[in-house]
């Protein structure tokens, strides 16, 4: 009877222990998940800009080279959305200058003070059309921003970086996806000496009747003249809508290709959908603005 007893009481007291174990590494991961650090970006600093212009307040989040040489002027490359592609941004940029696939550069991303994505939707549509939608305005949303805010971005956003880091202005980049390559596309045809690279992902030629094509034929007269030296990189993802998306990408290429000193590349990633083809976008466009072929 003793054995037994004794048995039951070794039982228990096992059971016991390892209750007790299980609370421990439970306390503990709860712990760990509520004392961890915030993610930080190396190397990277924002600053929140109203901007006199709009009177929005932007985001403006910098990124610069690993080991950065503080004598020598960097290439900078402008991401529009930059809430959604300043983090993949810098650290492609950074693999790719640390294997020597590419040279090193500043990354400037241009977003919106908050992590709510449907804010940062919200405020996008006011600065990424360059006229206003009858959905915006139904909603009591604003849109139609979109000039407004490229001269924020030449007026502003660009001399504040320029005056905070060291650049490279022969070497100036500007990335848009979807309503950001729209407005890229507005800013090349109207302004196309503000930046020596367009990197044009799926842009939304055909928002309100492909208006941002208005400006094409003014576009192609100050090149034929030789006033223009750029490189183009036209991108879309091969399962996006052709009519809308992809066959107006295509055209747009064809329409510049052969323009002098207009160096214009097209590229269609298979299997990508509008939502996933920014990531694939994002990787050939640096690559493109900042390789070392």
């Amino acid at each position: 009877m003793n054995v037994k007893r004794y048995s039951r009481l070794r039982l228990s007291a096992c059971a016991l222990f390892f209750v007790f174990l299980f609370a421990c590494l439970f306390s503990c991961e709860g712990m760990s998940a509520q004392s961890g650090a915030p993610v930080v970006i190396p190397r990277a600093r924002q600053y929140d800009i109203k901007s006199k212009i709009t009177g929005v307040t932007y985001r403006v989040m910098v990124s610069t080279p690993f080991n950065a040489d503080p004598n020598k002027a960097y290439p900078v490359f402008y991401v529009l959305d930059g809430n959604q592609y300043f983090g993949s941004a810098t650290e492609i940029v950074t693999r790719l200058a640390t294997l020597k696939d590419i040279e090193p550069a500043i990354v400037v991303g241009i977003g919106y003070p908050t992590d709510d994505p449907f804010e940062v939707n919200r405020l996008r549509e006011g600065d990424l059309t360059p006229s206003g939608s009858r959905t915006a305005a139904a909603k009591g949303e604003r849109s139609g921003g979109g000039d407004a805010f490229l001269k924020s971005i030449n007026e502003e956003i660009k001399p504040f970086v320029e005056a905070h880091y060291k650049v490279d202005p022969s070497k100036q980049i500007l990335y848009g996806h979807s309503l950001g390559g729209l407005m890229a596309l507005r800013e090349m045809f109207r302004n196309p000496t503000e930046f020596s690279t367009y990197i044009l992902s799926s842009p939304s030629i055909w928002y309100h009747e492909k208006m941002v094509l208005e400006d094409e034929g003014a576009f192609v007269k100050r090149a034929k003249s030789g006033e223009l030296h750029l490189r183009i990189l036209v991108t879309s993802g091969g399962e996006e809508p052709r009519g809308t998306m992809v066959d107006n990408a295509s055209d747009l290429a064809k329409q510049l290709s052969g323009l002098k000193d207009i160096s214009v590349s097209r590229t269609i990633f298979a299997d990508e959908i509008h939502a996933s083809v920014s990531a694939a976008s994002l990787s050939r466009g640096i690559r493109f603005a900042l390789g070392s072929k």
